[in-house]
Parts: structure tokens; sequence; C-alpha cells
């Protein structure tokens, strides 16, 4: 009899810790009633004129699907920035697979031929300052590129990024560029930064990234990735420059949201997934990021609506949203067309996001 009695104890004392999440999930169980969606629809539509796609999965099922001005579920979109997030990805792939190095390398430790003084010469100009700099470029790490901390004087989107799309070596280009703080002490968002690490990564994994990507994580996925641009020395982009189906980010935000695994299979560790979307990097306000909440390893990271959220970010508008404690994957795309917005357009969309995750729409 005492037993049972403790028994109904224990069940009593689970069921208040736990049924306040169990209700949450319960209520985001429902299918969206149409008056919503035909709202949302609406206002999405003409609030955002380069939107493509807006997708919405919960549970591993798509829950709302829309194709906006043009776009239907072939159109191939630039996904910009998200690339960055598949680079993570990448290499946890490799640390999974015991190649990548400790993250506290140094970046020139793999790639040694970059690792030539600019001071050789008695007559050099500004000799004091190119000898500190190199001292201080012999310590930046991989985990500095990971987590956009490599200290370079650079601003995103202006003439300097402009400068190493053109450059005969954009990794050259950037180690040669002066440090404005010392590497893991100051968040500054770098395209550069990712493309270095990138051309570490390729070094480590002995092939390019997308064979590295093709045989190790879009193949096991079934994602169809057509394009992925290259440098002028034929490495892949990793920052920006791939291109695919909304679906296909689908797969792999889903991916993220299964800890790694996909259809039965684990694509990358936990471990990793874990490691590579907490707080690596403390930073609560970003201009386009309502309500964030730190930087991981190419992930950036807000709240929507109280619930912890994972996003891959491209320029204009390309997004994959993982919310883990809904069990939401929420996918945009948009045209980089001369009605994008740039990336205002990222701010509006978490808008959006945020409407969609609003529990009260469900209770209908």
């Amino acid at each position: 009899m005492k037993s049972n009695q403790l028994l109904q104890a224990i069940a009593m004392l689970c069921l208040a810790l736990f049924s306040p999440k169990v209700k949450s999930q319960a209520a985001f169980n429902k299918e969206l009633p149409k008056e919503f969606t035909d709202g949302f629809t609406k206002e999405i539509n003409d609030s955002i004129s380069s939107l493509g796609s807006f997708i919405v999965s919960q549970n591993n099922k798509v829950i709302y699907e829309q194709y906006f001005h043009g776009a239907n579920k072939e159109t191939i979109f630039s996904i910009k920035s998200v690339t960055k997030s598949i680079v993570s990805v990448l290499a946890g792939i490799a640390q999974d697979k015991n190649i990548l190095p400790n993250l506290n390398t140094p970046v020139l430790k793999i790639l040694p031929e970059y690792n030539i003084s600019r001071s050789s010469f008695k007559n050099i100009s500004n000799i004091e300052g190119k000898v500190a700099h190199d001292s201080i470029r012999n310590t930046l790490t991989l985990k500095n590129l990971l987590t956009m901390q490599g200290g370079f004087d650079w601003v995103e989107n202006s003439k300097i990024s402009t400068a190493m799309s053109f450059s005969g070596d954009p990794v050259k280009f950037v180690l040669d560029l002066p440090f404005e703080e010392y590497p893991g002490t100051v968040f500054n968002y770098n395209s550069g930064e990712t493309h270095l690490f990138g051309a570490a990564l390729a070094k480590i994994v002995k092939t390019n990234l997308k064979q590295f990507a093709t045989e190790n994580l879009f193949r096991p996925l079934k994602m169809n990735t057509p394009r992925w641009d290259t440098d002028s020395m034929n490495r892949n982009i990793a920052g920006s420059e791939m291109f695919m189906k909304p679906e296909d980010m689908l797969k792999f935000g889903t991916m993220i949201l299964n800890n790694g695994k996909f259809s039965g299979k684990q694509i990358v560790s936990s471990k990793w997934i874990q490691e590579s979307t907490s707080e690596q990097v403390k930073l609560d306000a970003w201009d386009v990021m309502p309500n964030a909440d730190g930087y991981g390893y190419y992930w950036w990271r807000r709240k929507t609506n109280g619930h912890q959220a994972f996003v891959a970010t491209g320029y204009g508008g390309q997004l994959i949203c993982i919310i883990p404690d809904l069990k939401m994957v929420i996918v945009t795309t948009c045209f980089l067309n001369d009605k994008n917005r740039g990336r205002s357009e990222i701010k509006r969309l978490h808008y959006f996001i945020d409407n969609m995750t609003k529990e009260d729409i469900y209770k209908h």
C-alpha cells in the first residue's frame, strides 16, 4: 500500500515538473488554423516583395509551405551566409573523423605556406608595426575564426570585403590585414575569416569543401546542391555563394533539430551540434537579430517568444531557424533582386517567425 502511495506521489511530482512543457508542445502540435494562414500569407506577401519561400516544419512534418512572387518548389536560391552554418557542420564531421585538430590550433600551423614574415628587409616601412602584427597573426586560432573573433580590421559588406573577393588570393588578403583587436577578444562579423577557416578545413580534409560536403553531408541528406562558387584560387567560398532549393535547406535544418541525425543515420555527432550552437560568444544585441542571445560556431542565437532558436542567416533574407523545444524548423528564402532590401529583410522575416511561434494561434 505504501509503495503504491509512493509511486503516486512520484507521478504527481513528475507531472508538476514537466506538464508546462508538455502543455506547450501539445498546443503547438495542432494544425495551423486556416484563418491564421490566410492572413499570414497575405501580410508576408505584401510586406516582403523579394520573398521567395516560407516553410514551417514541426515534428518532421511540413505544416506551412508557401512560395511567392513566381517561386516554386524547384526554384534555386543563393543562400548567401547560410553557407557558413553548413561549413560549421563540415568541421564537426571532420572532428568526428578525428582529423580536425584541436580548435586552439593556430591557423598558420595548418597553412604554413602563408606564414611569411613581412619584415625580412631592414628598410621596410613601419617595420615595427609589421613585426607586431606578424606576431599577433601567429596566435590566430581555428576557434577565433569559427566565432568571428579574429581581430582583423574589417567592415562587412564594404570596400574591404569587395577587395577581398577580387583578390588573386583572398586567403593571403585576409591574413595580410592589420589587426584592430587581439584574436579571441571581440566579436566582429567577418566573411573573410570564414573563407580563411574554409581554406584551413579543406587542407585538413585533403579535398575541396564541395567534394567533402557531397560525400559526407549532401548525399546522406539527399540534398541537391547544384552550385557552390569558388574564389580565384578555385577554393569553395566558405562564407557564401552556395545555391539550393528551400526543401534542401529544410533537410539540413531538420538534421540539426534532430541532433545531427537524419533518417536514422548520425550525420554529425550530437556533441558537435550542442557545442556549435551553444553560446561561444556573448552577443545580446544585433541590428537585424531581435532578442539575440549569443553566437556559436557560425550559428546565430536568439529567442522567439521565449523559445531558444538557432539561426543560419544569409544576406537578403535566407534563413534556417531551428527551435528545438517546439520541434520546429522554419526556412525562408528571398530573391536577390532590385526589390530586396538587403539585411533589413532579415529583421522583417524574424517578425513573421515570431508570429508563427505564438502559442495562441494554435489554440483554435
